[in-house]
């Protein structure tokens, strides 16, 4: 279970993610396998961002809440610790969007918003946000705090440093933002982010509807539709992952690798 309240907005200090930050982070953090502080503050990062980058660390899965490099933040260290492939960068959106991880605003803002073809401004995110914190966290939100969020969740996507190489978000001018089509995530990717969140929502299932995973809170993630999702799993069937059975519905999914390793593995082979 997470530290940090996931209902908070702005662990962010004002800053998008950076994946430069991050890298020094994976960097301090790879020969003994955690965060040193102490070592942290002697790098280029300014205070701000001493105390940003590693909530971002956190929530986008590379660290947990001792600070100490996960999984993937091992793997992610030893083979691209620049965050700079494909895989990689999936999955830190995966780690910030997921349901069950820390940021709350950010699986919101993603599962709404995030749908190939959808248009909307950064006052819709605004709305989003302030009507997500009323009814879903009970609290009253600061305007700025509220508009500082947006800010950053847009900047994340948008900017060269942070995850602008997925192209998940196109500007379209004067506030305006539209979601494209886009290429789907490697399928070791997809497969690590499987077994992550079948451990998470449902432990030691052998098996799923297949209808339990091709909605907005897994396969709308990656931007997914049932169609997408069954491409990737069908490949993933033939790696030795998962099987799966569409005789009739509700089809099933078996994890026949449930340790998340076995794709990172293979992502970072």
């Amino acid at each position: 279970m997470a530290i940090y309240d996931k209902f908070v907005i702005n662990f962010h200090e004002t800053f998008a993610i950076s994946r430069s930050s991050l890298y020094q982070i994976l960097i301090n953090s790879k020969q003994t396998g955690k965060l040193n502080r102490k070592f942290l503050a002697e790098t280029i990062l300014g205070i701000n961002y001493q105390k940003a980058m590693p909530r971002y660390a956190n929530r986008a899965g590379l660290l947990d809440e001792k600070n100490q490099l996960t999984a993937f933040g091992r793997y992610a260290a030893q083979s691209d610790p620049a965050l700079e492939k494909p895989g990689t960068q999936w999955l830190l959106h995966y780690h910030l969007s997921a349901p069950h991880r820390p940021t709350a605003f950010w699986h919101f803002l993603v599962t709404r918003r995030f749908v190939p073809g959808n248009t909307f401004t950064a006052e819709d995110l605004v709305s989003d946000l302030k009507t997500f914190l009323q009814q879903v966290a009970g609290k009253e939100p600061a305007p700025r705090s509220v508009r500082s969020a947006v800010t950053v969740f847009i900047g994340s996507y948008l900017k060269s440093d942070g995850l602008k190489r997925l192209g998940l978000i196109e500007e379209r001018g004067q506030g305006s933002y539209h979601i494209p089509d886009v290429n789907p995530p490697p399928v070791w990717a997809l497969g690590y982010a499987l077994a992550e969140y079948w451990q998470a929502h449902y432990g030691e299932r052998l098996t799923v509807n297949l209808d339990d995973l091709t909605g907005a809170r897994f396969a709308g993630l990656f931007l997914l539709g049932e169609i997408g999702l069954t491409n990737l799993l069908m490949q993933l069937k033939q790696e030795g992952l998962v099987d799966l059975f569409r005789i009739s519905r509700p089809y099933q999914v078996v994890l026949l690798q449930p340790n998340p390793e076995f794709a990172l593995e293979r992502l970072y082979a």
